[in-house]
């Protein structure tokens, strides 16, 4: 994660650069999109840093994107997402758990700075963002007798990014964007008020880090087709209230494909 912070900062020093202006860029676009994807959780030991848990499975969503440039360059961007999904469970400890309900909703707003070559069009960018997912294991049962319990988490994040716009040709371009996205704080709250004799505990977190990077081709004005990843590397959190428990390290590989149309 840190290796891809420093060279998302090279992209936005060295190309941030080019100020001349050659192309007839498109200032306005806003799309509507359906993707799918296939997700991969994994939680692992604080002091072995070994993995101990994983959930693999599959995302379908929908999601919202607008981009706004004025006669100045200066660049708004507004995103959401809202994903329904399904993980299979495997512990070493407690089993495996098939068909777990994931949902996951996503927002975020930046501001930016374009600079227009002949080539193509950079914009830095920097903003806020908010992230929402709930793991419905309810109160299934493992293959090896444990119950499940709901997991849900909240993270507020800041997306340091850059995006590359080719210049159009026939109305088709390319867009490419990476991003950093500095993790600010986050709660993870396990509902286990569902079990008998237990209450739901609430973890502070507030170390981490996630990565996006997507490819998106125009058709022409009326959409187009991206591939995307989208990566989450989150520290263990604090203990909760009582000093007992603790949410442990956590990672998430996301990759999926995206069907888009503008307007």
């Amino acid at each position: 994660m840190k290796m891809m912070k420093y060279i998302i900062i090279t992209f936005v020093i060295v190309f941030g650069l080019s100020t001349s202006s050659f192309a007839d860029y498109l200032d306005s676009k806003n799309e509507f999109g359906v993707y799918g994807s296939i997700k991969t959780y994994e939680e692992r030991h604080p002091y072995t840093n070994e993995a101990f848990m994983q959930q693999d499975g599959w995302m379908i969503g929908i999601d919202t994107n607008s981009e706004t440039y004025d006669s100045s360059n200066f660049y708004t961007f507004f995103r959401s997402k809202f994903a329904y999904g399904q993980v299979d469970y495997s512990s070493a400890g407690t089993g495996t758990m098939p068909g777990i309900s994931d949902w996951q909703f996503e927002t975020a707003a930046a501001l930016g700075q374009g600079f227009e070559g002949q080539s193509f069009r950079t914009t830095p960018y920097a903003g806020i963002g908010f992230r929402y997912l709930l793991n419905k294991m309810g109160t299934k049962l493992s293959s090896t007798g444990h119950y499940g319990y709901d997991r849900s988490s909240r993270y507020i994040y800041v997306p340091l990014g850059v995006a590359f716009e080719t210049n159009p040709v026939n109305e088709s371009f390319w867009t490419f964007r990476a991003e950093y996205d500095y993790f600010v704080y986050g709660q993870q709250t396990s509902h286990l008020s569902s079990l008998a004799g237990y209450s739901d505990i609430t973890n502070d977190q507030e170390d981490g880090s996630g990565v996006k990077l997507s490819a998106k081709y125009n058709f022409d004005k009326s959409g187009g087709l991206e591939a995307f990843a989208d990566l989450w590397d989150i520290a263990d959190s604090k203990l909760d209230t009582t000093g007992t428990f603790m949410e442990p390290r956590n990672s998430t590989v996301e990759m999926g494909v995206r069907f888009f149309w503008s307007f």
